[in-house]
C-alpha cells in the first residue's frame, strides 16, 4: 500500500470518502429518482414517451460535457473551486427545473442539472487519484463506486414514495435539498488536493493534445472504449426500464421502484466484491466477469421472452435483469480504476475523458428502445445483449495481451 501523496490539504488520507461520494454521485441519484416520473411527464405536458426520455437523455449529455470540461480545468485551477461551482449550478438547475411550464423548459434544466452534475463526477475522481496510488487508490476508488452506487438503490424508492403522495415537480424538491447538502459539503468539508506546484497551466486550451497523447496509449484507451460500450448498454436500461416494466408487464409505480432498487442493489454488492478482489485478483478479469454477466443473463432473457411468445413472467424478467445490471458493479470500477492508472500523469482530464466519453455515448443509446416504438422486454433485452456482448469480445481479446 502506497501512503498518501503530499501536497494536499486536509487530514491525512484526503477527502472524506462518504462526503466525496456525496458530491460524485449525484449524477446517478439524480437520474434515478426521476424514472419513475417519466409516465407522469408525459401524461402532465400531454408528449410523447421519446419526448420524456429527452429529459434524461439531455441530463447524460449534460453529465458526459460537464466531465469532459470540468477535468482539465480542475488540474489547471485546482479541485474545490471546480466542485463548489458545480454544487452552486446543481442548486440553480434543480430550481429551474422545479418551475418548468413546458417540456422545453424541462429538458433545458435537465441539461443544466446534468452537466452540473458531471462536475462532481470527474473532480471527485481526479480527488483520489491526487491522493493515492498503486493498490490504496483501487482499493479508494473501489469504496468510492460502493457509495455512489447505493444512489441508484435508494433513489427509486425516493422517487415511488414521492409521487404516491405528490406529483413529479415534487422530485425536484427533493433534488434541490441535496444540491444545497452537497454545496455545504463543497464548501465546509473537502479540502483542496491539488497543489499549486502540481497544477497544469492552460489544461483546457491543451485539452485535444492531452487527449490525444491519452488516447494513443493502449493502456488508456483500451479501457475507455470498454467502459463506453458497456454504459451504453447500462443507459439503454436506465432509459427503457421504466417504460418497459410499467406499459409492457403492467406494474405500477412503486413496484417499479422496488425492482429498479432491488437491481441497483445487486449492483452494490458486485461493487463491494470488486473492492474485496481487486488487488489480489487484478481489474481486468473482473472486468471481463463483470461483462460476461451483463452479456449472458440479457442473453438469456431474450431467449426467454422469444420461447414465451413475447410474455415473459415478471420473475423472470425481474431476475435476469438483476444479473445484467450487476455486472456493472465489476465493470465500471475496474475501467475506472485501469484508465486512472493509465492516466496518472493528468488525473483530471483522465476522469473526463473516460467518464465522459461514456457517458456521452451512453446518453446517444439511451433513448434507442423508444426510437423502435412500443418499448418491450424484447428490445430491451436483444438490445443489452448485443451491445454488452460487444463489449465482453473487446474485453477478452484486450486481455488477453494486457498485464494482470
Amino acid at each position: 500500500m502506497r501512503s498518501p501523496r503530499s501536497g494536499g490539504t486536509g487530514a491525512a488520507g484526503g477527502a472524506p470518502t462518504v462526503a466525496l461520494a456525496l458530491v460524485a454521485g449525484f449524477g446517478p441519484f439524480g437520474t434515478d429518482t426521476y424514472l419513475p416520473a417519466l409516465p407522469a411527464v408525459q401524461e402532465a405536458f400531454a408528449t410523447s414517451a421519446a419526448a420524456a426520455q429527452a429529459t434524461v437523455t439531455v441530463f447524460l449529455v449534460g453529465l458526459a460535457i460537464g466531465q469532459l470540461l470540468a477535468g482539465p480545468v480542475s488540474d489547471a485551477l485546482g479541485r474545490r473551486p471546480l466542485l463548489i461551482g458545480g454544487a452552486v449550478g446543481l442548486v440553480a438547475s434543480s430550481v429551474l427545473c422545479l418551475v418548468a411550464q413546458d417540456i422545453a423548459t424541462l429538458v433545458a434544466g435537465r441539461a443544466l442539472q446534468g452537466a452540473a452534475a458531471g462536475v462532481g463526477a470527474a473532480v471527485g475522481i481526479a480527488v483520489v487519484s491526487d491522493r493515492y496510488s498503486g493498490a490504496e487508490a483501487m482499493r479508494r476508488l473501489g469504496t468510492l463506486s460502493v457509495i455512489r452506487l447505493l444512489g441508484p438503490v435508494v433513489a427509486p424508492a425516493i422517487g415511488g414514495v414521492v409521487l404516491l403522495v405528490a406529483d413529479f415537480r415534487a422530485v425536484f424538491v427533493v433534488l434541490a435539498a441535496l444540491s444545497v447538502v452537497i454545496l455545504l459539503i463543497s464548501v465546509l468539508v473537502l479540502p483542496e488536493t491539488l497543489p499549486r506546484a502540481a497544477r497544469r497551466s492552460g489544461a483546457l486550451r491543451r485539452l485535444p493534445r492531452t487527449a490525444a497523447e491519452l488516447l494513443a496509449q493502449r493502456a488508456f484507451l483500451v479501457p475507455v472504449v470498454v467502459q463506453c460500450i458497456a454504459t451504453a448498454g447500462f443507459f439503454v436500461y436506465i432509459g427503457g426500464s421504466a417504460f418497459t416494466f410499467q406499459q409492457d408487464l403492467g406494474v405500477g409505480e412503486s413496484v417499479y421502484a422496488i425492482v429498479f432498487g432491488t437491481n441497483a442493489a445487486a449492483m452494490v454488492v458486485t461493487s463491494l466484491l470488486f473492492r474485496l478482489l481487486v488487488v489480489r485478483v487484478g481489474p481486468i478479469p473482473l472486468r471481463t466477469v463483470g461483462l460476461a454477466m451483463s452479456a449472458g443473463a440479457a442473453a438469456v432473457l431474450l431467449v426467454v421472452e422469444v420461447a414465451a411468445g413475447g410474455g415473459a413472467p415478471l420473475a423472470a424478467v425481474w431476475t435476469l435483469l438483476a444479473v445484467a445490471v450487476a455486472g456493472n458493479g465489476l465493470c465500471i470500477p475496474a475501467t475506472t480504476v485501469l484508465a486512472q492508472q493509465a492516466g496518472r500523469a493528468a488525473p483530471g482530464t483522465a476522469a473526463s475523458l473516460s467518464g465522459g466519453l461514456a457517458f456521452l455515448v451512453g446518453a446517444c443509446t439511451t433513448p434507442l428502445t423508444g426510437l423502435l416504438g412500443t418499448q418491450t422486454v424484447l428490445a430491451l433485452a436483444a438490445l443489452m445483449a448485443g451491445i454488452s456482448g460487444a463489449a465482453l469480445v473487446l474485453s477478452v481479446v484486450a486481455g488477453r495481451s494486457s498485464p494482470r
